[in-house]
């Protein structure tokens, strides 16, 4: 099938072929509001779709098994959502769960505790299920309640641990009202605190940030990237979010991808954000802000320095302080979009 960005004669670029490992857009399908004609011509945007919820089981199963097909004639990965198994362990029916995701024809099951509690344990044991049938696991972090947010270091942990598990990837739990949950304020607005933590401690491409409303799309790829890892896309907004992700809109307008990557940890890039964020800056503010040691900083901002992605200068308001910038502002805003 030839969709639209192969046949783009605009020079744009266009993802890479699928499976990718950055840049991927996890749709959330509500078993309502799909328009083939239209879908046809993003569906090569498109890396997973995530059955919502417990609709698989209001559908009949050669119904659903038809949906599912579609997508995967279309080269897109198919997930059950993490709910469905959370019934389904709370009901103690996951083994027939799991066979029925199996036999339609999905890909994906995502383990997540985001509505009943589950020890890691646990959560490892419904993995081990999982790939017992045959599918690969996605690991989604965060509580749905958003009275029920766990604390930063309770993120970080349980991120951790869905890592020790190597799924496909670890979701950020975001909800599909993007507000008062995972990495989001009850204003919708990004936590950056939260969200520089994480990063500051793990890859970005191994994880999907959930990000159902089009403002925390431009945000997330403003900070991340263009390739950051997107979920909880709706259906009719997969143009939308690849016109972002294209700088084609005001929010990203001239977000390009850097001429060479930025290689080295975490604590690299996230140095390299701090900078931007917070330009003009010194060591000593680098330091507090990012919580890493002062040695990491200084052997941080060396590599910057020698890879020209930032600028040292003397301080105006103290001498014997170096202050720390990107080379210039557009520079800064298309530097900070680093491929992990």
């Amino acid at each position: 099938m030839v969709t639209a960005h192969q046949r783009s004669a605009s020079g744009l670029p266009g993802p890479p072929p699928r499976p990718r490992e950055a840049g991927l857009t996890m749709v959330l399908d509500k078993l309502s509001g799909l328009i083939p004609d239209e879908f046809n011509e993003v569906a090569g945007y498109v890396d997973i779709v995530e059955v919502g919820w417990g609709l698989p089981l209001v559908w009949r199963e050669e119904a659903l098994k038809s949906r599912v097909g579609y997508f995967r004639d279309r080269g897109i990965r198919v997930s059950m959502s993490g709910t469905l198994l959370e019934y389904a362990r709370f009901n103690g029916i996951e083994d027939s769960m799991l066979k029925m995701a199996s036999s339609v024809g999905m890909d994906l099951v995502e383990v997540s505790d985001g509505i009943i509690d589950m020890t890691v344990e646990q959560k490892a044991d419904l993995a081990r299920k999982v790939k017992a049938v045959g599918l690969d696991f996605l690991y989604t972090v965060g509580k749905k309640d958003p009275a029920a947010q766990p604390s930063q270091s309770e993120i970080l942990e349980e991120v951790a641990e869905g890592l020790s598990l190597h799924p496909f990837k670890v979701v950020i739990e975001g909800r599909e009202r993007g507000k008062g949950v995972g990495i989001y304020e009850e204003d919708g607005n990004v936590r950056w605190p939260l969200l520089h933590a994480i990063l500051g401690r793990f890859e970005k491409n191994d994880m999907i940030f959930e990000a159902p409303l089009d403002a925390q799309q431009a945000a997330l790829i403003l900070e991340l990237g263009p390739e950051v890892n997107l979920g909880n896309v709706a259906i009719g907004s997969v143009a939308t979010l690849q016109s972002e992700r294209l700088g084609l809109r005001f929010d990203t307008f001239g977000v390009e991808r850097p001429e060479k990557a930025l290689t080295g940890g975490p604590s690299v890039k996230f140095v390299l954000f701090v900078v931007t964020q917070h330009q003009p800056i010194d060591q000593k503010e680098i330091v507090r802000v990012t919580g890493l040691p002062r040695r990491t900083v200084q052997k941080a901002l060396e590599g910057l320095l020698a890879k020209k992605m930032v600028t040292e200068h003397p301080s105006f308001q103290d001498r014997r302080s170096k202050i720390y910038r990107t080379p210039s502002t557009l520079a800064a805003r298309r530097r900070a979009h680093w491929d992990g």
